[in-house]
């Protein structure tokens, strides 16, 4: 029962009020200090020289550490306020999503021979062990090494055509052999002993793995890689994959429920398997590699390069693409029905863009555009059509084609403010607009605006104006696309993406001559 003063009742008129939002130091601080003032008046040293307000200060010190903890406990528990890498993963994995690791570039090598090969000389067999190496890396780097990662290949010289290379001289061709960027090789890795109990978990040594290639292996026995243990039984010899925030990747047995355990042994788990990824993979076209490793007696091999940039390297997902992409899987249930869907997976398989299209009932068509733009390889075609086998509908025939890039051309007029000098403003723009239709920076069916064009070059400091004339594509659109175009306006079809091949300012006037 209530009574008026509160006695025997619930009455909180009397009781301190408590601000929940005292987190920090001070605030903290001038809360207990005002505490203090009330149920202590008699206390009325409030200096910094007081041993009180020293331990208050302690106490409001030590308050702001843990709510500062608590605070961001609460934060990485959700995807959308999570910034730490590892709780990213944690939380994905929960809807069985993992980040995609950096993914290695491929490319296909031009391989140049001798023209006068000798009988008993005639074929060269390449194999798994052949290295491809670049002489030089991208921008004067270390070089980067490439692998022939498919079923041994024997070249009859003798049967290949002669043709004359650009240096003028004569050669027998072979063209277009498939090879991906690969760091490093391991072969039969020890990565530990079963204990034989439930979730075992050995780390990998090598660092990124390309997960394609890993093999792995149980007292001689070579186990499956599953992406889930889920549909696994006791008696499966599956193993997942793991890998935590600085792509360190382990491997992960069943429970003897959830795929089987392996059996107790010393040193009985090794594993086989290739590093690599990153863009450093995307080297540019003719560039020269030196060669290792491939059955040559004669040395009848004279030259080895790529007659087109080598592509499809990345880094590892960024956290929000993860986060945004995460759940868009998760919707698909690893079954690719919808355009959507197969764009989802795309992107998860590593392509940088993409767009999906029905072609008729059982086809569907794949428009890819890897990471670093071009035409995505042979190679990256094939590995993304296997990438689908376990997720399209049985009867679904996939077909993945090139992008269609078109040319952009801008011409104008360029005024430079008369202290600026003129060929640095010019440079600067010219960098501007370039990043503004860089590959990165557009997309499928991408509508560029000429404004967009005016607002980087007047944002260039030295710049006192601009005048664009030109703003348009090189080839005309497709019948129909854009009925009543609009001057400064450009459209693109579905499967084109924007690509600007050149500016051009036909007069640059003002600022001052010299660098």
């Amino acid at each position: 029962m209530s009574t008026s003063n509160g006695q025997n009742g619930s009455d909180t008129s009397n009781r301190p009020h408590i601000d929940y939002t005292d987190k920090d130091y001070d605030s903290l601080r001038d809360a207990m200090l005002a505490l203090a003032t009330e149920k202590l008046p008699g206390w009325t040293d409030h200096s910094a020289n007081d041993p009180g307000v020293v331990l208050l200060e302690l106490f409001a010190y030590m308050g702001d550490l843990i709510l500062y903890y608590q605070d961001r406990i609460a934060n990485e528990s959700f995807l959308d306020t999570a910034v730490e890498r590892s709780s990213v993963i944690n939380l994905l994995r929960l809807i069985g999503y993992e980040l995609r690791p950096p993914q290695p570039a491929s490319v296909d090598l031009t391989l140049l021979f001798k023209p006068d090969i000798k009988t008993d000389a005639g074929t060269v067999t390449i194999d798994d062990k052949a290295e491809f190496k670049t002489t030089a890396g991208p921008a004067g780097g270390d070089p980067v090494s490439f692998r022939y990662v498919r079923q041994p290949l024997t070249i009859d010289l003798q049967l290949l055509p002669l043709i004359q290379h650009t240096d003028g001289k004569t050669y027998r061709c072979y063209d277009s052999l498939p090879v991906i960027q690969v760091d490093s090789v391991q072969e039969k890795e020890i990565v530990g002993s079963s204990d034989n109990s439930s979730g075992q978990r050995f780390r990998l040594a090598g660092t990124p793995l390309i997960v394609d290639s890993l093999e792995v292996y149980v007292d001689g026995e070579k186990w499956e890689r599953r992406e889930t243990l889920f549909y696994s039984d006791s008696a499966g010899k599956h193993y997942v994959v793991r890998r935590d925030e600085s792509d360190v990747s382990w491997i992960e047995f069943g429970d003897g429920n959830f795929g089987s355990i392996p059996r107790k042994g010393s040193n009985n788990i090794t594993a086989s398997y290739r590093t690599g990824g990153g863009i450093k993979g995307n080297i540019p076209k003719n560039s020269i590699f030196k060669v290792s490793a491939i059955g040559d007696p004669g040395s009848n091999l004279q030259l080895v390069f790529n007659p087109n940039a080598s592509s499809g390297g990345m880094e590892r997902e960024d956290c929000a693409q993860a986060v945004l992409r995460g759940p868009q899987l998760f919707r698909a249930r690893s079954r690719a029905v919808t355009g959507e869907d197969y764009e989802a997976y795309a992107r998860d398989f590593g392509v940088a863009k993409v767009r999906a299209q029905a072609a008729n009932w059982n086809t569907v068509e794949l428009y890819v555009a890897p990471a670093g733009g071009g035409k995505p390889s042979d190679t990256l075609k094939e590995d993304l059509r296997l990438y689908f086998e376990d997720k399209r509908m049985l009867t679904t025939i996939i077909e993945v084609k090139d992008p269609v890039y078109v040319d952009v051309m801008i011409e104008g007029d360029l005024f430079i403010k008369p202290q600026y000098f003129r060929d640095s403003v010019r440079q600067r723009v010219e960098d501007a607009v370039n990043r503004l239709l860089a590959f990165e920076n557009v997309d499928f069916a991408r509508v560029l605006y000429v404004s967009k064009v005016y607002e980087v070059i007047e944002a260039i400091e030295g710049v006192e104006g601009v005048t664009i004339s030109g703003f348009e594509r090189v080839t005309p659109p497709p019948e129909g696309l854009d009925p009543k175009p609009v001057w400064g306006v450009l459209r693109f079809d579905w499967n084109e993406i924007p690509y600007l091949s050149g500016i051009n300012f036909k007069s640059v006037t003002g600022g001052q001559s010299g660098r």
